[in-house]
Protein backbone atom coordinates (compact mmCIF):
# COMPACT_ATOMS: atom_id res chain seq x y z
CA UNK A 1 0.00 0.00 0.00
CA UNK A 2 1.07 3.29 -0.91
CA UNK A 3 -0.53 6.32 1.10
CA UNK A 4 0.17 10.23 0.37
CA UNK A 5 -0.99 12.48 3.44
CA UNK A 6 -1.86 15.83 2.12
CA UNK A 7 -2.93 18.59 4.21
CA UNK A 8 -2.75 21.88 6.11
CA UNK A 9 0.18 22.63 8.41
CA UNK A 10 -1.15 21.64 11.97
CA UNK A 11 -3.89 19.21 10.49
CA UNK A 12 -2.12 16.27 11.98
CA UNK A 13 -0.54 14.61 8.83
CA UNK A 14 2.46 13.65 10.79
CA UNK A 15 0.88 11.91 13.44
CA UNK A 16 -1.50 10.39 10.99
CA UNK A 17 1.68 8.83 9.75
CA UNK A 18 3.13 7.59 12.71
CA UNK A 19 -0.36 5.95 13.50
CA UNK A 20 0.11 4.17 10.28
CA UNK A 21 3.41 3.17 10.85
CA UNK A 22 2.84 1.51 14.49
CA UNK A 23 -0.22 -0.25 13.03
CA UNK A 24 0.39 -1.30 9.16
CA UNK A 25 4.48 -1.38 9.55
CA UNK A 26 4.84 0.70 6.49
CA UNK A 27 7.73 3.03 6.66
CA UNK A 28 7.19 6.76 6.43
CA UNK A 29 8.96 9.80 4.69
CA UNK A 30 8.58 12.57 6.37
CA UNK A 31 8.67 15.33 4.41
CA UNK A 32 9.23 18.41 6.18
CA UNK A 33 12.20 16.78 7.80
CA UNK A 34 13.52 15.90 4.93
CA UNK A 35 13.47 19.14 3.55
CA UNK A 36 14.83 21.18 6.60
CA UNK A 37 17.91 19.39 6.40
CA UNK A 38 18.96 21.38 3.31
CA UNK A 39 20.33 24.61 2.66
CA UNK A 40 16.99 25.28 0.33
CA UNK A 41 19.29 25.85 -2.50
CA UNK A 42 18.71 24.52 -6.17
CA UNK A 43 21.02 21.89 -5.48
CA UNK A 44 19.34 20.96 -2.54
CA UNK A 45 15.93 20.53 -4.65
CA UNK A 46 17.69 18.26 -6.78
CA UNK A 47 18.67 16.45 -3.60
CA UNK A 48 15.02 16.53 -2.01
CA UNK A 49 13.61 15.16 -5.45
CA UNK A 50 16.26 12.10 -5.43
CA UNK A 51 15.96 11.26 -2.09
CA UNK A 52 11.62 11.07 -2.61
CA UNK A 53 12.48 8.88 -5.87
CA UNK A 54 14.86 6.82 -3.72
CA UNK A 55 12.30 5.76 -0.78
CA UNK A 56 9.80 5.83 -3.48
CA UNK A 57 11.87 2.98 -5.63
CA UNK A 58 13.09 1.44 -2.46
CA UNK A 59 10.30 0.63 -0.55
CA UNK A 60 7.12 -1.55 -2.00
CA UNK A 61 4.88 0.00 0.61
CA UNK A 62 4.97 3.41 1.89
CA UNK A 63 3.57 6.45 3.53
CA UNK A 64 4.74 9.87 2.62
CA UNK A 65 3.64 12.76 4.78
CA UNK A 66 4.26 16.37 3.26
CA UNK A 67 2.29 18.36 0.18
CA UNK A 68 5.79 19.39 -1.83
CA UNK A 69 3.72 19.55 -5.13
CA UNK A 70 6.38 20.86 -6.84
CA UNK A 71 8.74 18.11 -6.49
CA UNK A 72 7.33 14.57 -6.72
CA UNK A 73 3.52 14.71 -6.56
CA UNK A 74 3.57 13.41 -10.36
CA UNK A 75 5.46 10.08 -9.19
CA UNK A 76 3.76 9.98 -6.35
CA UNK A 77 0.21 9.59 -7.92
CA UNK A 78 1.61 7.69 -11.18
CA UNK A 79 1.35 4.23 -8.74
CA UNK A 80 -1.46 2.10 -9.98
CA UNK A 81 -2.11 1.18 -5.80
CA UNK A 82 -1.65 4.93 -4.62
CA UNK A 83 -4.36 5.81 -1.70
CA UNK A 84 -4.52 9.90 -1.57
CA UNK A 85 -5.00 10.95 2.04
CA UNK A 86 -6.52 14.44 2.24
CA UNK A 87 -6.88 15.81 6.47
CA UNK A 88 -9.37 18.85 6.57
CA UNK A 89 -9.69 20.33 9.58
CA UNK A 90 -11.48 23.49 10.29
CA UNK A 91 -8.56 26.82 10.32
CA UNK A 92 -8.77 27.48 13.91
CA UNK A 93 -7.81 24.00 15.22
CA UNK A 94 -4.82 24.11 12.66
CA UNK A 95 -3.63 27.54 13.76
CA UNK A 96 -4.33 26.72 17.38
CA UNK A 97 -2.24 23.33 17.18
CA UNK A 98 0.55 24.89 15.23
CA UNK A 99 1.12 27.88 17.88
CA UNK A 100 0.40 24.98 20.60
CA UNK A 101 3.45 22.75 18.91
CA UNK A 102 5.51 25.99 18.76
CA UNK A 103 5.11 26.77 21.89
CA UNK A 104 5.80 23.10 23.29
CA UNK A 105 8.97 23.23 21.27
CA UNK A 106 9.93 26.64 22.73
CA UNK A 107 10.39 25.54 26.00
CA UNK A 108 10.76 21.97 26.14
CA UNK A 109 13.35 22.46 23.72
CA UNK A 110 12.07 18.91 22.22
CA UNK A 111 12.33 18.31 18.22
CA UNK A 112 9.20 17.11 16.44
CA UNK A 113 10.02 13.63 15.22
CA UNK A 114 8.84 14.36 11.66
CA UNK A 115 11.40 17.78 11.97
CA UNK A 116 14.98 18.25 10.95
CA UNK A 117 17.03 17.94 14.06
CA UNK A 118 18.61 21.26 12.94
CA UNK A 119 15.12 22.71 12.07
CA UNK A 120 15.09 26.34 14.41
CA UNK A 121 11.16 28.07 14.44
CA UNK A 122 11.19 31.28 15.22
CA UNK A 123 8.56 33.54 15.54
CA UNK A 124 9.14 36.26 13.02
CA UNK A 125 7.41 37.35 9.76
CA UNK A 126 8.42 33.96 8.29
CA UNK A 127 6.55 32.13 11.28
CA UNK A 128 3.70 34.48 10.04
CA UNK A 129 4.03 33.48 6.80
CA UNK A 130 3.76 30.23 7.85
CA UNK A 131 0.19 30.85 9.34
CA UNK A 132 -0.98 32.10 6.78
CA UNK A 133 0.03 29.29 4.43
CA UNK A 134 -2.47 27.28 6.98
CA UNK A 135 -5.14 29.60 7.38
CA UNK A 136 -5.75 29.93 3.06
CA UNK A 137 -4.60 25.77 2.32
CA UNK A 138 -8.10 25.08 1.62
CA UNK A 139 -8.14 27.09 -1.45
CA UNK A 140 -4.67 26.02 -2.67
CA UNK A 141 -5.19 22.36 -1.87
CA UNK A 142 -8.68 22.09 -3.77
CA UNK A 143 -7.15 23.91 -6.69
CA UNK A 144 -4.26 21.66 -6.74
CA UNK A 145 -6.07 18.37 -6.55
CA UNK A 146 -7.88 19.30 -9.88
CA UNK A 147 -4.40 20.45 -11.24
CA UNK A 148 -2.99 17.05 -10.88
CA UNK A 149 -6.37 15.09 -11.37
CA UNK A 150 -6.92 13.49 -8.16
CA UNK A 151 -9.77 11.56 -7.84
CA UNK A 152 -11.64 9.69 -4.86
CA UNK A 153 -9.42 10.59 -2.50
CA UNK A 154 -9.97 10.06 1.12
CA UNK A 155 -11.08 12.96 3.12
CA UNK A 156 -10.60 12.68 6.92
CA UNK A 157 -12.02 15.56 8.71
CA UNK A 158 -12.75 14.61 12.36
CA UNK A 159 -11.71 11.94 14.41
CA UNK A 160 -14.55 9.16 13.28
CA UNK A 161 -13.15 9.63 9.60
CA UNK A 162 -9.54 8.84 10.91
CA UNK A 163 -10.67 5.38 12.56
CA UNK A 164 -12.23 4.69 9.66
CA UNK A 165 -9.56 4.56 7.71
CA UNK A 166 -7.12 3.27 10.19
CA UNK A 167 -9.72 0.49 10.44
CA UNK A 168 -9.63 0.24 6.94
CA UNK A 169 -5.96 -0.26 6.54
CA UNK A 170 -5.43 -2.55 9.18
CA UNK A 171 -7.72 -5.31 7.52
Amino acid sequence: MKIILIGSPGSGKSTLAREIEKLAQIPILHLDKLWHTTDYSDKAIDWFIKEQEKFMDENESWVIDGNYFNSTIEKRLSYDDVVVVVIQIPRYKRIYRILKRSVKRRFSKENRPDMASNFSEKFDKEYLDFLKIAWTYDEKVAQRMIDYEIKNPIIIKNQRDKENFLNMISQ
